[in-house]
């Protein structure tokens, strides 16, 4: 029976013994609480510590100290004769040791924090059996469950005329489904005619290997596509739609409460009305319904359209209920991932269980791939009741959850510069080798000399790399030169991960407090950041 501490200061001691309790009684285990002398857990030093642990030295088998702590305990395992973790930042999230196991708990030694990241996998296998034994309707082969945990990720890709560009669509299908789309939709504009038009979504179908949805206000098209086996899911009919009656039996279709012009009933409760009228009205032609109360664009009912879809999901209980969350992070000029994180989980406890993205943007490159980790975060937030925040997998981007501890720094200088100073006095210094031109381009980092050795060109995906190979062919000679073309390429390499444009001496991140102004209501006049900064 394992026998585990937790270490605290006198504020949080209260608590942790009453977690300490319920840990023990839900897990047989001995959960017992060591009282630092201060007040607040995270400000216990380091020393203190240390002579704390040794007043208990071999009475634990592992033993859990506060996870805010600002340094490392690596070195702390000889004090407390015994493997020594930081604990999670918020004391609740111990209650996750009662589904660790004592297989986890190994885990939990060598990884030397208690983490969410412990149970991810635990998690997404109860998911995928959820997802199993719940009901739900197939849709081009996927299990769509009526209701999420979990959410159906449907990507859409617009073809346009010509032949690269049908190539370029087909090809960016197939990347979709491959770094997360489950469906794909081919998207079609009223000016094709409908041959070429089945012609191109050919190429879309033999490039995915399988058939895939249409969206297309050419009904023939739309009915030929079906028929011919290429379309498995039709988009979007609305309250008079022919297609009604020409669809075959078990075709799925997504209903929306269109009427003429692609308009929308004005009240909520109206909109959610009429979308139950054409949910039965499809299902009484024997075709397979999926509901889409249409989540407006912001600034156009947004608001309201969130409230049809509350209302829809009420009255409309055996059928699957899409959301296009692209209609809302598509017109915001806001960063996607946090977007399509609180969108995701927004639809989907409103009922939705399938997300219509798209990546038509350059704002939203990426989009599909972080949906489909968003909808694992909501799905895995709704099957455990928790907040989608913790679970050992994140749509974090630019800004970070905690503060990495910084390293053990020897305390004596020698000498202090002053960068800004010594930069000014030293100047630019041109390296006689030659010069480098650094670019990103199709995926890799171009970096091109010009030089005493001709004109030669570096490719690869990592700066260290093309660095490294730059320093074997003696492309420079100048330390000052070599430095700068590590900075250059550590984020020529970011912008290729962040699939970001990179100019060379350029600033990759501007981040919005640097660079935008905004109306303070409480001084009733615009402030610009960047000045007062």
């Amino acid at each position: 029976m394992p026998r585990i501490a937790l270490v605290t200061g006198k504020r949080a001691a209260p608590r942790l013994r009453d977690l300490a309790s319920m840990l023990s009684e839900k897990t047989g285990w001995v959960f017992e609480v060591i009282e630092a002398p201060v007040e607040v857990a995270a400000l216990i030093p380091r020393e203190l510590l240390r002579r704390v642990l040794m007043e208990h030295k071999g009475r634990y088998d592992l033993v859990i100290v506060p996870g805010t702590l600002g340094y490392s305990v690596d070195e702390l395992e000889d004090a407390a004769g015994a493997p020594v973790v930081k604990g999670p930042e918020e004391p609740g999230t111990l209650l996750l040791l009662v589904e660790l196991g004592e297989q986890g708990l190994e885990e939990l030694k060598r990884l030397k924090r208690l983490e969410p990241s412990l149970m991810l996998d635990k998690w997404l296998e109860e998911l995928r059996r959820y997802h199993e034994e719940s009901p739900g309707v197939e849709v081009c082969g996927v299990k769509v469950p009526l209701r999420p945990p979990p959410l159906v990720v449907v990507a859409e890709v617009y073809v346009e005329q010509g032949e690269d560009h049908v190539e370029e669509a087909a090809e960016k299908a197939g990347e979709l489904l491959r770094r997360g789309a489950d469906i794909v939709v081919a998207g079609f504009s009223s000016s094709w005619s409908t041959d070429e038009a089945l012609k191109a979504l050919s190429r879309v179908v033999e490039a995915v290997g399988r058939p895939v949805a249409i969206d297309t206000p050419d009904r023939v098209l739309a009915a030929e596509a079906v028929s011919e086996g290429l379309a498995c899911l039709v988009f979007t009919l609305g309250m008079d739609d022919p297609l009604f009656d020409v669809l075959p039996r078990g075709t799925a279709v997504v209903v929306a409460p269109y009427g003429k012009g692609y308009s929308l009933p004005a009240e909520p409760s109206e909109r959610a009305e009429k979308l139950k009228h054409l949910v039965e009205k499809a299902q009484e032609r024997g075709l397979v319904p999926v509901a889409d109360p249409v989540l407006t664009a912001p600034g156009y009912g947004f608001g309201e359209s969130i409230a049809a879809y509350y209302m829809a999901s009420r009255i409309i209980k055996d059928t699957p209920i899409l959301a296009g969350i692209a209609n809302v992070y598509e017109l915001v000029d806001a960063d996607s991932p946090g977007q399509v994180a609180v969108l995701t989980q927004l639809v989907a406890e409103l009922g939705a269980s399938i997300l219509l993205v798209t990546e038509e943007s350059r704002k939203t490159t990426m989009a599909v791939t972080e949906a489909a980790i968003a909808a694992t975060m909501t799905g895995i937030s709704l099957l455990k009741k928790r907040p989608p925040k913790d679970l050992g997998i994140d749509l974090l981007l630019a800004k970070e959850k905690r503060p990495q501890p910084p390293p053990r720094l020897p305390r004596r200088r020698d000498k202090v510069f002053d960068a800004s100073i010594l930069a000014a006095w030293h100047g630019f210094r041109q390296d006689l080798t030659g010069s480098h031109l650094i670019t990103v381009e199709k995926d890799e980092i171009r970096d091109i000399y010009i030089g005493r050795k001709g004109v030669v060109e570096i490719r690869g995906t990592r700066g260290e790399e093309i660095y490294k190979a730059a320093a074997f062919l003696g492309l420079a000679s100048e330390p000052s030169h070599y430095a700068y073309l590590g900075y250059e390429l550590c984020k020529a390499e970011a912008a290729l991960m962040l699939r970001r444009s990179y100019v060379q001496e350029k600033p990759l991140l501007a981040p919005p407090w640097t660079r935008c102004k905004y109306y303070s209501a409480g001084s009733k006049r615009v402030v610009s950041l960047q000045k007062e900064n």
